[in-house]
């Protein structure tokens, strides 16, 4: 097995693994340790450094193009809203005229069919005659 003698002190087997892993843990801690660190003063820079006036700026800049699209939203929505109205009126208009047409092409059917009606009794009567005439002679 082999022997691993540090500052006097004979490390064999198990024991120098178990050393290895614990110094290894350590180190790697350590670095963790470090870089967590590194990563918090640098953000401490960048926290220091920001402008806080412009980003109020930028939230300010945003809150009113947000203002002025819902008021361009409200202005879509009424518009709608009053087209749709004109085109509800428009409909309305032109089932009234078709109700008026309707009544109208019945009213000239009826007097159309007792124009008819009078005219082919009429020549019915003539062939009536006609006929009594003719059976006569």
């Amino acid at each position: 097995m082999a022997e691993l003698d540090v500052g006097g002190v004979k490390v064999k087997g198990g024991k120098g693994l178990a050393i290895l892993m614990a110094l290894g843990t350590m180190i790697g801690t350590l670095y963790g340790g470090f870089e967590v660190y590194k990563d918090y003063m640098d953000m401490k820079d960048k926290l220091a450094n920001l402008d806080v006036g412009a980003v109020e700026a930028r939230i300010d800049n945003a809150m009113v193009k947000l203002d002025e699209a819902i008021g361009y939203a409200k202005d879509v929505k009424n518009d709608l809203r009053s087209d749709v109205i004109q085109v509800e009126k428009a409909i309305g208009t032109v089932e009234r005229r078709l109700r008026d047409m309707e009544n109208e092409n019945r009213f000239s059917i009826q007097e159309a069919k007792k124009w008819f009606d009078e005219r082919t009794s009429s020549i019915d009567e003539k062939l009536t005659s006609m006929e009594e005439r003719v059976n006569k002679n």
